[in-house]
Protein backbone atom coordinates (compact mmCIF):
# COMPACT_ATOMS: atom_id res chain seq x y z
CA UNK A 1 0.00 0.00 0.00
CA UNK A 2 1.33 3.43 -1.19
CA UNK A 3 1.72 5.83 2.11
CA UNK A 4 0.70 9.33 0.89
CA UNK A 5 2.58 12.33 2.72
CA UNK A 6 0.19 15.05 3.80
CA UNK A 7 1.09 18.36 2.86
CA UNK A 8 0.12 21.22 5.84
CA UNK A 9 -1.43 24.12 3.59
CA UNK A 10 -0.44 27.89 5.02
CA UNK A 11 -2.95 29.87 5.98
CA UNK A 12 -3.78 32.70 2.98
CA UNK A 13 -3.89 35.05 5.42
CA UNK A 14 -0.37 34.74 6.67
CA UNK A 15 0.88 34.58 3.10
CA UNK A 16 3.87 36.34 1.99
CA UNK A 17 1.34 38.31 -0.46
CA UNK A 18 -0.86 38.53 2.15
CA UNK A 19 1.52 40.11 4.41
CA UNK A 20 2.96 42.46 1.97
CA UNK A 21 0.01 43.77 0.74
CA UNK A 22 -1.03 44.45 4.74
CA UNK A 23 2.49 46.09 4.86
CA UNK A 24 1.60 48.90 1.89
CA UNK A 25 -2.06 49.44 3.03
CA UNK A 26 -0.22 50.35 6.58
CA UNK A 27 2.48 52.68 4.78
CA UNK A 28 -0.51 54.52 2.65
CA UNK A 29 -2.98 54.98 5.58
CA UNK A 30 0.44 56.32 7.67
CA UNK A 31 0.99 59.12 4.27
CA UNK A 32 -2.49 59.63 4.63
CA UNK A 33 -2.96 60.99 8.18
CA UNK A 34 0.08 62.86 7.57
CA UNK A 35 -1.25 64.88 4.61
CA UNK A 36 -4.72 64.99 6.14
CA UNK A 37 -3.95 65.34 10.02
CA UNK A 38 -7.04 63.91 12.15
CA UNK A 39 -9.35 65.13 9.15
CA UNK A 40 -9.46 61.51 7.82
CA UNK A 41 -11.46 60.82 11.58
CA UNK A 42 -12.91 63.79 12.04
CA UNK A 43 -16.59 63.32 13.11
CA UNK A 44 -17.40 66.93 11.61
CA UNK A 45 -15.76 70.38 11.48
CA UNK A 46 -14.59 72.42 14.35
CA UNK A 47 -16.09 76.17 15.34
CA UNK A 48 -14.61 78.94 13.40
CA UNK A 49 -16.12 81.52 15.83
CA UNK A 50 -13.64 84.20 16.53
CA UNK A 51 -11.71 84.70 20.56
CA UNK A 52 -8.86 86.65 21.81
CA UNK A 53 -5.54 84.33 20.66
CA UNK A 54 -4.01 85.48 24.11
CA UNK A 55 -6.28 83.44 25.76
CA UNK A 56 -6.81 80.93 23.31
CA UNK A 57 -2.88 79.60 22.86
CA UNK A 58 -2.75 81.65 20.23
CA UNK A 59 -4.99 80.56 18.09
CA UNK A 60 -8.03 82.47 16.58
CA UNK A 61 -10.60 80.02 16.63
CA UNK A 62 -10.92 75.86 17.36
CA UNK A 63 -11.19 75.61 13.15
CA UNK A 64 -7.47 76.79 13.35
CA UNK A 65 -6.39 73.53 14.57
CA UNK A 66 -8.93 71.17 12.80
CA UNK A 67 -6.37 69.08 11.71
CA UNK A 68 -4.55 68.51 15.09
CA UNK A 69 -6.83 66.11 17.07
CA UNK A 70 -3.61 66.33 19.94
CA UNK A 71 -4.59 70.02 20.37
CA UNK A 72 -7.35 68.46 22.24
CA UNK A 73 -7.59 64.92 22.82
CA UNK A 74 -5.22 62.70 24.51
CA UNK A 75 -4.86 59.11 22.23
CA UNK A 76 -7.38 56.71 24.01
CA UNK A 77 -8.49 58.68 26.12
CA UNK A 78 -10.11 61.71 24.44
CA UNK A 79 -10.57 65.55 25.51
CA UNK A 80 -9.07 66.43 29.08
CA UNK A 81 -8.99 69.88 30.51
CA UNK A 82 -5.45 69.33 30.86
CA UNK A 83 -5.43 70.16 27.16
CA UNK A 84 -8.21 72.77 27.24
CA UNK A 85 -7.05 74.63 29.65
CA UNK A 86 -3.03 75.14 27.75
CA UNK A 87 -4.94 77.35 25.64
CA UNK A 88 -7.62 78.51 27.94
CA UNK A 89 -5.11 80.02 29.96
CA UNK A 90 -7.61 82.46 31.60
CA UNK A 91 -9.94 79.57 32.64
CA UNK A 92 -7.17 77.89 34.27
CA UNK A 93 -6.25 80.31 36.41
CA UNK A 94 -10.03 80.95 37.16
CA UNK A 95 -10.17 76.85 38.08
CA UNK A 96 -6.48 77.15 40.13
CA UNK A 97 -7.87 80.12 42.42
CA UNK A 98 -11.48 79.33 42.40
CA UNK A 99 -12.44 82.71 41.08
CA UNK A 100 -14.73 83.73 38.40
CA UNK A 101 -17.47 81.14 37.17
CA UNK A 102 -15.32 78.32 36.17
CA UNK A 103 -13.70 78.18 39.28
CA UNK A 104 -17.00 78.03 40.97
CA UNK A 105 -18.02 74.81 38.65
CA UNK A 106 -18.17 71.44 40.05
CA UNK A 107 -17.63 69.60 37.08
CA UNK A 108 -13.88 68.93 35.57
CA UNK A 109 -15.06 67.87 31.76
CA UNK A 110 -14.87 71.03 29.14
CA UNK A 111 -17.13 69.00 27.07
CA UNK A 112 -19.94 68.51 29.07
CA UNK A 113 -20.55 71.78 28.33
CA UNK A 114 -19.25 72.82 25.07
CA UNK A 115 -19.75 70.36 22.37
CA UNK A 116 -17.55 70.83 19.56
CA UNK A 117 -17.38 69.10 15.75
CA UNK A 118 -20.99 71.03 14.22
CA UNK A 119 -19.76 72.71 11.90
CA UNK A 120 -17.93 76.19 11.24
CA UNK A 121 -20.75 78.26 12.01
CA UNK A 122 -21.86 76.15 15.30
CA UNK A 123 -21.33 79.05 18.31
CA UNK A 124 -20.15 76.30 20.98
CA UNK A 125 -20.30 79.28 23.60
CA UNK A 126 -23.84 80.36 23.02
CA UNK A 127 -24.75 76.52 22.90
CA UNK A 128 -22.76 75.55 26.30
CA UNK A 129 -25.60 77.37 28.14
CA UNK A 130 -28.58 75.04 27.45
CA UNK A 131 -26.53 72.44 29.36
CA UNK A 132 -25.28 74.72 32.03
CA UNK A 133 -28.53 74.94 34.32
CA UNK A 134 -27.68 71.62 36.37
CA UNK A 135 -24.35 73.16 37.71
CA UNK A 136 -25.50 76.38 38.09
CA UNK A 137 -28.23 75.53 40.69
CA UNK A 138 -25.52 73.09 42.13
CA UNK A 139 -22.18 75.55 42.23
CA UNK A 140 -23.54 79.39 41.96
CA UNK A 141 -27.03 80.44 42.52
CA UNK A 142 -29.54 77.86 43.26
CA UNK A 143 -32.70 79.03 41.25
CA UNK A 144 -35.27 77.59 43.88
CA UNK A 145 -38.72 78.14 44.06
CA UNK A 146 -39.84 81.97 42.36
CA UNK A 147 -36.51 82.18 40.82
CA UNK A 148 -36.43 78.40 39.05
CA UNK A 149 -38.71 79.48 35.85
CA UNK A 150 -36.27 82.02 34.76
CA UNK A 151 -34.75 82.54 31.69
CA UNK A 152 -30.62 83.36 31.55
CA UNK A 153 -31.15 87.25 30.24
CA UNK A 154 -33.87 88.10 33.10
CA UNK A 155 -30.84 88.40 34.66
CA UNK A 156 -27.59 88.46 32.61
CA UNK A 157 -29.09 91.56 30.77
CA UNK A 158 -26.97 92.01 27.23
CA UNK A 159 -25.03 88.99 27.75
CA UNK A 160 -23.21 89.94 30.38
CA UNK A 161 -22.69 87.22 32.84
CA UNK A 162 -19.60 88.45 35.06
CA UNK A 163 -20.39 90.75 37.92
CA UNK A 164 -24.65 90.16 38.06
CA UNK A 165 -25.25 90.64 42.18
CA UNK A 166 -26.32 87.47 43.82
CA UNK A 167 -28.14 89.50 46.36
CA UNK A 168 -31.71 90.48 47.35
CA UNK A 169 -31.08 93.90 46.82
CA UNK A 170 -28.61 93.62 43.67
CA UNK A 171 -32.42 92.84 41.91
CA UNK A 172 -35.24 93.62 44.50
CA UNK A 173 -36.26 97.23 45.17
CA UNK A 174 -36.69 97.36 49.22
CA UNK A 175 -40.71 97.87 49.27
CA UNK A 176 -42.11 101.19 51.05
CA UNK A 177 -43.39 98.77 53.55
CA UNK A 178 -40.25 98.52 55.32
CA UNK A 179 -37.29 100.76 53.96
CA UNK A 180 -34.98 101.60 56.15
CA UNK A 181 -36.16 99.31 58.94
CA UNK A 182 -34.88 96.03 58.38
CA UNK A 183 -31.87 96.03 56.71
CA UNK A 184 -31.01 93.87 53.29
CA UNK A 185 -30.72 90.44 55.49
CA UNK A 186 -33.58 89.69 53.29
CA UNK A 187 -33.20 86.11 54.03
CA UNK A 188 -34.43 86.51 57.86
CA UNK A 189 -37.52 86.92 56.58
CA UNK A 190 -37.76 85.79 52.70
CA UNK A 191 -37.75 82.93 50.71
CA UNK A 192 -37.61 82.07 47.52
CA UNK A 193 -40.87 80.24 47.60
CA UNK A 194 -42.19 84.17 47.87
CA UNK A 195 -42.08 87.24 49.43
CA UNK A 196 -45.28 85.91 51.30
CA UNK A 197 -45.25 84.60 53.85
CA UNK A 198 -42.40 86.26 55.53
CA UNK A 199 -41.04 84.37 58.37
CA UNK A 200 -38.81 85.63 60.96
CA UNK A 201 -36.74 82.85 60.66
CA UNK A 202 -33.78 83.92 62.98
CA UNK A 203 -35.24 86.09 66.02
CA UNK A 204 -32.16 85.63 68.54
CA UNK A 205 -34.14 86.97 71.25
CA UNK A 206 -37.31 84.95 72.47
CA UNK A 207 -40.51 86.44 71.33
CA UNK A 208 -42.38 85.39 74.74
CA UNK A 209 -40.35 86.84 77.17
CA UNK A 210 -41.45 89.07 79.67
CA UNK A 211 -44.54 88.57 82.49
CA UNK A 212 -47.28 90.47 81.03
CA UNK A 213 -47.38 89.41 77.02
CA UNK A 214 -50.51 90.64 74.92
CA UNK A 215 -52.58 88.07 73.05
CA UNK A 216 -51.14 86.18 71.16
CA UNK A 217 -48.02 85.55 73.41
CA UNK A 218 -45.20 87.77 71.54
CA UNK A 219 -44.01 90.95 72.21
CA UNK A 220 -45.19 93.40 69.78
CA UNK A 221 -42.09 94.29 67.34
CA UNK A 222 -43.02 98.17 68.15
CA UNK A 223 -41.77 97.26 72.05
CA UNK A 224 -38.52 96.79 71.25
CA UNK A 225 -37.70 98.61 67.97
CA UNK A 226 -38.61 102.16 67.93
CA UNK A 227 -36.63 103.04 65.16
CA UNK A 228 -36.26 100.84 62.74
CA UNK A 229 -36.10 96.63 63.34
CA UNK A 230 -32.25 97.16 62.93
CA UNK A 231 -31.85 98.95 66.04
CA UNK A 232 -33.41 97.53 69.56
CA UNK A 233 -34.30 99.27 72.71
CA UNK A 234 -35.01 97.57 76.81
CA UNK A 235 -35.86 100.60 77.87
CA UNK A 236 -39.60 100.89 77.03
CA UNK A 237 -39.91 97.96 79.84
CA UNK A 238 -36.46 97.78 81.97
CA UNK A 239 -36.03 101.72 83.75
CA UNK A 240 -32.38 102.70 82.97
CA UNK A 241 -31.96 103.92 85.48
CA UNK A 242 -32.88 100.93 87.97
CA UNK A 243 -31.12 99.23 85.72
CA UNK A 244 -27.72 100.78 86.35
CA UNK A 245 -28.31 100.52 90.17
CA UNK A 246 -28.72 96.52 89.74
CA UNK A 247 -25.54 96.14 87.34
CA UNK A 248 -23.91 98.30 89.76
CA UNK A 249 -24.25 95.87 92.64
CA UNK A 250 -22.62 93.42 90.12
CA UNK A 251 -19.54 95.46 89.39
CA UNK A 252 -20.54 96.45 85.89
CA UNK A 253 -20.21 100.15 85.01
CA UNK A 254 -23.00 101.58 83.24
CA UNK A 255 -21.13 101.86 79.73
CA UNK A 256 -21.16 98.36 79.53
CA UNK A 257 -25.06 98.54 79.13
CA UNK A 258 -24.60 98.83 75.68
CA UNK A 259 -26.06 95.32 74.22
CA UNK A 260 -28.64 93.87 76.67
CA UNK A 261 -28.69 90.45 74.79
CA UNK A 262 -24.88 89.82 74.92
CA UNK A 263 -25.21 88.81 78.71
CA UNK A 264 -28.84 87.97 78.43
CA UNK A 265 -29.70 86.23 75.27
CA UNK A 266 -32.90 84.11 76.68
CA UNK A 267 -34.35 87.41 78.53
CA UNK A 268 -33.39 85.60 81.75
CA UNK A 269 -31.98 87.89 84.47
CA UNK A 270 -29.46 85.05 85.09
Amino acid sequence: MKQQRLVQRQHPLFSPIALLMTAVLIVLLALLLWQTGGRLFTPGDLSSMARSPQQSGGFANHAAFGDDCTQCHDPFVGVTAVRCETCHVNISQQRESGAGLHGSLTIANCAACHAEHQGHDFDLYAAAFDQFSTEHHAALFPLHGQHAPLECDDCHQNDQYAGTPATCVGCHAEPDLHKGLLGTDCARCHTPEGWRPALLTDHTFPLDHGDELPAGGQIPCATCHTAAFTTYTCDNCHDPAEMIEEHREENISPTELTNCIECHPTGEED
